[in-house]
């Protein structure tokens, strides 16, 4: 029996088991103790109960089951959070490229105002009120993060 519990006591901090009799039958209770488990459905309990004789047969079964179920959903927890982590950092470096891209013709049309400002006295061809039209820019700028680069 303590064979097949050395794999459980293995993944967890401590493993709690807990007998009391009901009558004629026994009641088993495997508790393992994770502090930090990727899933809390790897601190579920197994609970048993039999006659001792039942428990005697199948109870070495049982946990060796449920200790291959509870290295299998740790297992899938652990990749499922490489998998995660991979993503994250992805799309972090494609919001700073973003963000870098985005920048970049900004620092262009401030490096155009500064040029604008030598030249004091001159009419601008930026400058409405001499001319008297309305300059409508011909296209829109940008001032965010542009969610479709982010895919």
């Amino acid at each position: 029996m303590f064979t097949e519990l050395v794999p459980l006591v293995r993944a967890s901090d401590k493993v709690v088991i807990t007998l009391t009799m009901h009558g004629d039958a026994m009641s088993v209770v495997v508790l393992p103790v994770i502090k930090n488990a990727a899933d809390a459905a790897l601190t579920t309990p197994l609970s048993l109960s039999a006659t001792p004789a039942e428990l005697d047969a199948e109870f070495a079964a049982t946990v060796a089951g449920v200790t291959a179920s509870h290295r299998s959903l740790a297992e899938q927890a652990e990749a499922t959070k490489s998998i995660l982590d991979a993503a994250k950092t992805t799309q972090s470096s494609k919001a700073t490229k973003a963000l870098t891209k985005a920048a970049k013709p900004a620092d262009i049309e401030d490096a155009d105002d500064e040029t604008d400002g030598d030249t004091e006295g001159a009419p601008s061809a930026k400058d409405d009120s001499q001319t008297g039209s309305t300059t409508v820019p011909s296209t829109p700028v940008s001032t965010g993060t542009d969610l479709a680069s982010l895919l």
